[in-house]
């Protein structure tokens, strides 16, 4: 994990946010799997640092989802399961469904060629899963930032972190979404028309569709 800490911290001024952001890839990337204890004076001798910006790292983590507290155990790395991707699933799609119904009427045409733009860069790009994953995220808002709902839109993207730790081993592994970037056309399409309502129900069967083809990747795991 040194490699990555050492990246991240040079990256910012901010060592909170440095140490939560190379812990966090550690736990998406499965560097960091279910499970793991994390001790504060353990990670603060690792990232050369006080307990204080430590601390605040994990409590970032833990609002995230990532992290779970336990009485005996202290902190921990949060389970990965079926249960859990289902419930980020639905909560995703009840979100990201509200935020498209009050965003597309406003979306400006700079949003939309923004979000085609992404796309593009996406066909072109090769099928690195980090850049793929990180693109995806970038199309999503790019439809999404006109909502106006700051609350609503900061649980969007505190599920997209939580989900990718399902994602990102998934893809690795099988490959993306067959086909992910025309399915994301046809929801741009329905953007560029206005069709808030019609956005919002292909984006929740896209969500639905992603977390079938991940669960069943889970559960090959587990029977392996």
């Amino acid at each position: 994990m040194t490699p990555i800490a050492t990246r991240h911290l040079a990256a910012t001024r901010s060592i909170p946010a440095a140490v939560a952001e190379a812990l966090r890839e550690g736990i998406l990337t499965g560097l960091l799997p279910a499970g793991t204890q994390l001790k504060q004076g353990h990670l603060a001798r690792h990232f050369g640092t006080s307990h204080a910006p430590v601390r605040e790292a994990l409590h970032t983590l833990a609002g995230e989802g990532l992290l779970i507290a336990t009485r005996h155990r202290g902190i921990a790395v949060a389970p990965a399961n079926a249960a859990d991707l289902t419930e980020i699933t639905e909560l995703r799609a009840l979100l990201e469904g509200h935020a498209l119904r009050l965003s597309v009427p406003s979306l400006t045409a700079t949003d939309l060629a923004e979000a085609a733009a992404v796309l593009n860069e996406a066909e072109a790009a090769p099928p690195d899963t980090a850049l793929q994953a990180d693109l995806h995220w970038q199309f999503h808002r790019a439809l999404l930032r006109r909502a106006e709902r700051p609350r609503v839109l900061a649980q969007i993207e505190s599920l997209h972190i939580a989900v990718s730790r399902y994602l990102l081993p998934a893809w690795t592994a099988v490959g993306l979404s067959i086909g992910w970037v025309a399915s994301h056309r046809e929801l741009l399409t329905l953007a560029v028309r206005g069709e808030a309502a019609k956005a919002a129900d292909r984006n929740a069967t896209q969500i639905e569709q992603a977390r079938e083809r991940v669960a069943a990747w889970l559960a090959q795991q587990e029977r392996a």
